[in-house]
């Protein structure tokens, strides 16, 4: 098994802990073993700030561009690569968004889930 994710400048990175869990950011620098630079895509609340290891996860996706790079230059890189659509249509992206999705779920949402599964039952049930 080769190692293909690393902690580099331009590695997307998914943040899976903390107020901005799920949200997309760039790797600018790497400050220390520890902690690097990152900045959110393009239309994120999220800015430049020290941010720990521990708590990203490196997707797959990459862009090009250099240390310390302008705000300009990553958005346009981001639109260059297109990485919101890769992400969005990878299996990891659609897992999120099901599972934001369910989490935002109201009552009536879920009341009627509920009886979809039911009814989904009854028919293989029936089959069987």
């Amino acid at each position: 098994m080769v190692l293909t994710r690393f902690v580099e400048i331009g590695r997307v990175c998914m943040i899976n802990y903390g107020k901005y869990e799920g949200a997309l950011v760039v790797i600018l620098d790497v400050a220390n073993a520890s902690r690097v630079l990152v900045q959110g895509l393009p239309g994120s609340p999220i800015g430049r700030e020290l941010m720990n290891i521990k708590r990203m996860a490196l997707t797959d996706h990459k862009i090009t561009i250099g240390r310390n790079a302008r705000t300009k230059t990553i958005a346009k890189a981001v639109a260059e690569s297109d990485v919101q659509n890769k992400w969005d249509s990878s299996a990891w992206g659609k897992r999120v968004a099901k599972r934001a999705a369910k989490a935002n779920m109201g009552d009536f949402d879920r009341f009627q889930a509920k009886i979809a599964k039911q009814s989904m039952a009854k028919k293989v049930a029936a089959k069987l």
